[in-house]
């Protein structure tokens, strides 16, 4: 089972994940330079990765994507502390000190 970081925790993307959108209305891919995958995520998933740039918490990249969608503070936390945890155990986000 995956385990969701702390909401304090601040998130960036590995040194060796690039992302590219495909355009407007489009997904975005993401890729792991050193596991070779090749990763496609939606206009939400894709907002949340801009958002964990190293100097926001978890829950201020939340707040950022809040103010975008509309969608329940509960819902958005839940759904993105949860791929939070996932993308840091597939070593696509690390942790910053």
């Amino acid at each position: 089972m995956t385990s969701t970081p702390p909401l304090n925790a601040r998130l960036k993307l590995a040194d060796d994940v690039t992302y590219q959108s495909l355009g407007p209305g489009s997904d975005t891919v993401v890729f792991s330079l050193n596991s070779g995958y090749l990763y496609t995520c939606n206009e939400t998933s894709a907002a949340f990765l801009q958002a964990l740039d190293g100097r926001r918490t978890l829950a201020e990249a939340i707040e950022a994507l809040w103010q975008e969608y509309e969608v329940s503070p509960e819902d958005l936390t839940r759904d993105m502390t949860a791929l939070a945890g996932k993308l840091l155990e597939e070593k696509l986000l690390v942790e910053q000190p």
